[in-house]
């Protein structure tokens, strides 16, 4: 029998918006904080629940004869879990599937349509900044995106099959544990607490992202810094009327010559300050703008395990202080278009 699969880590998010004016508003339910605060935890019995022993099973044929991963098969049998899901919760969710994803959201909504065409549009853009093919293949199966029109209805889901609390989250991604030679799959979850599509769609290219870069390669890897730069980029990418706004802090900190070590040596589970979000994001700027080829290697580097000394010296021929030292000099002459 294959494994029913674990929950490796949860990644939750309050918000994900460093303007005041764009803050995404999906916060804490009953409080209003803006600030951002991405924190990882994993939850209290990893993957133990009976929901989701049930819900996220690999079918019984996942390997091929050859001893490839079956991705039909997995693709199957993750659309099975729509109807356990609507059983369990008592909902109506329908399925809306694409190239790279699988959607549940309830019929008819002009929200899942919009996740659905946005889901495509993103997963485009991150092969595009890592100069990878169309073919590479980051997770198995396909994301798996689940979108709550009421918040109890989030939280509970996180609770029973994830064995999660999610009551200080505004989102968040999981990725599935099986086993070291088994297949890497991720699903996502989204209350839909505000109208704006705007703010929808920057949740979703955030935590996407997140997604994205933790299984690319490898699980895991990247220090927190990079990947919630490049969280934040890729909503500006999506987005780019929120450039200048993201951009705002950095160029303050680069006049003062703020120090950056704290950010760099971020650990996961540590908060950022708004104004780390900012530098993380004109870093991730700053290292694209001198290459996408040379950014890949940098990334390429740091999930084989390198530090990032070393991967910063392989792909670009320097090391963490001349990075602080030429974002500094690119901070401040960097002048961001408007919308």
């Amino acid at each position: 029998m294959p494994p029913a699969g674990q929950i490796r880590r949860c990644r939750t998010g309050r918000a994900v918006a460093l303007a005041a004016a764009l803050a995404l508003g999906l916060a804490t339910a009953g409080a209003g904080s803006e600030t951002p605060a991405d924190t990882q935890a994993a939850p209290e019995q990893p993957g133990s629940t009976p929901g989701g022993r049930e819900l996220y099973r690999l079918p019984d044929d996942y390997r091929s004869p050859l001893g490839t991963f079956n991705q039909v098969a997995i693709v199957a049998q993750q659309k099975k879990r729509l109807e356990i899901i609507n059983e369990r919760l008592s909902m109506r969710l329908r399925l809306t599937e694409t190239r790279h994803y699988l959607v549940f959201g309830e019929a008819g909504s002009p929200i899942a349509a919009r996740f659905t065409q946005w889901s495509e549009v993103l997963h485009a853009n991150l092969l595009k900044h890592l100069a990878l093919s169309e073919t590479a293949r980051v997770w198995d199966g396909k994301c798996v995106l689940i979108l709550f029109a009421r918040r109890p209805k989030f939280e509970q889901y996180a609770q029973v099959f994830d064995g999660h609390d999610v009551r200080q989250a505004g989102a968040y991604f999981a990725i599935e544990q099986h086993g070291a030679d088994d297949p890497s799959l991720v699903h996502m979850c989204f209350p839909i607490e505000t109208r704006d599509e705007r703010r929808q769609q920057e949740l979703f290219a955030h935590e996407g992202t997140h997604a994205f870069f933790e299984l690319y390669k490898t699980p895991g890897r990247l220090p927190l810094w990079l990947h919630e730069g490049l969280a934040e980029y890729m909503t500006t990418v999506n987005d780019p009327a929120l450039r200048p706004v993201k951009w705002q802090a950095s160029a303050v900190l680069a006049v003062a010559r703020a120090p950056l070590r704290r950010l760099l040596a971020a650990k996961p589970g540590d908060e950022l300050s708004r104004d780390q979000y900012s530098a993380a994001f004109t870093l991730v700027d700053f290292l694209l703008a001198e290459g996408r080829h040379k950014f890949k290697t940098f990334v390429d580097a740091l999930k084989d395990g390198k530090d990032q000394n070393a991967a910063l010296r392989q792909a670009y021929g320097f090391a963490i202080d001349e990075l602080v030292r030429r974002w500094h000099a690119y901070a401040r002459q960097y002048r961001p278009a408007g919308p």
